[in-house]
């Protein structure tokens, strides 16, 4: 018999469509009937997501992180036998663990080094037969490969990187980062944002260099600001988490735009702290400092010149914030 994958008891009666089509839900009446009207318990969410991800069935518009379904269309009726798996109980559960680590909305550091107490051979293990059951998990999968595993996948990142596609481009980059060397894995990601022609997508994929925090990103941006004409803020917030120097912002500074500007957004976004609205979550949880700095008196003395030359709104708004925040983009408090 085989089980709904929601109950886990009930034997399979029907068979719903889901993101990947070769991997439907299959499911009991029952819960086929929780799962279209958005009333599953915690625990049938549970398994059901650490099997499918979060599809727009399954999606945090409908559920708490928990499990609780937010939106429900008909009475959910809870029952204690059916509650979300306590952390504590399943830890020492390596498939269990996985699962959890799958249903989560974030990867935190608890569940990460909980993973890393077994044996890396059986989670890649795991994680292989998890991809080839659903293609969908990779954005959760290549995750822990990259935070719990890093280079002991490497083989097996390789492998995946022939699936990859500008849709789910985003999903490789920290796996690339962490488990290749980082100079083959930079490769493989700029390798294919060369052949972006569309500016808002590049744009927006360029984001993924964050994962590799390095200064190759920054020779990178010097190659390629010039294949956009509007200059976002997806640039400043690359380069500071790319060891972001004083050296490179004079640098920058004295070649004028579009690089000065990123320069600017730069330094601005060294001031960032964890409280900081309007910034990327990668930053609020890694806030960054300007590296290798000169005298603050010098250093205003730069920006000075600069603003001289270039006194447009935005450039005066910068300076007059990096000028105000020295001493949180410098970090000298810490």
């Amino acid at each position: 018999m085989i089980k709904c994958q929601s109950c886990n008891i009930k034997s399979v009666e029907i068979i719903e469509p889901s993101d990947n089509e070769n991997y439907p839900y299959r499911l009991c009446k029952d819960c086929h009937r929780r799962l279209i009207n958005r009333a599953l318990r915690p625990l049938e969410y549970f398994n059901l997501t650490s099997k499918h991800g979060m599809t727009p069935l399954l999606h945090d518009d409908f559920y708490e992180e928990n499990g609780e379904a937010c939106q429900p269309e008909i009475k959910v009726k809870n029952e204690k036998a059916l509650a979300f798996p306590d952390f504590d109980l399943i830890k020492n559960d390596l498939e269990k663990l996985i699962d959890y680590s799958i249903v989560v909305w974030w990867l935190t550091d608890k569940i990460v080094d909980s993973l890393k107490r077994f044996e890396k051979t059986k989670i890649l293990d795991s994680l292989k037969q998890r991809i080839n059951d659903n293609r969908v998990l990779g954005y959760r999968l290549y995750e822990l490969a990259a935070r719990v595993l890093e280079s002991t996948a490497a083989d097996w990142i390789r492998e995946e990187w022939k699936y990859h596609n500008l849709d789910n481009l985003m999903n490789y980059s920290e796996c690339l980062a962490k488990c290749l060397p980082l100079s083959e894995g930079f490769y493989h990601y700029t390798d294919v944002l060369d052949k972006i022609d569309n500016p808002n997508v590049f744009s927006e994929k360029l984001n993924g260099l964050i994962s590799f925090q390095s200064d190759l990103s920054l020779d990178w941006i010097e190659k390629n600001i010039n294949r956009v004409n509007n200059i976002s803020s997806s640039w400043g917030y690359l380069a500071v988490a790319s060891k972001f120097d004083w050296k490179r912002t004079k640098k920058w500074l004295d070649s004028g735009r579009p690089l000065s500007l990123v320069a600017l957004d730069t330094l601005v976004n060294c001031s960032v702290t964890s409280e900081t609205m309007n910034s990327t979550f990668w930053l609020k949880e890694n806030p960054q400092r300007l590296l290798n700095p000169d005298s603050i008196d010098n250093m205003n003395d730069v920006l000075n010149n600069y603003l001289a030359k270039d006194k447009v709104t935005r450039v005066k708004n910068s300076i007059k914030k990096i000028q105000e925040n020295w001493d949180k983009i410098l970090k000298i408090n810490e």
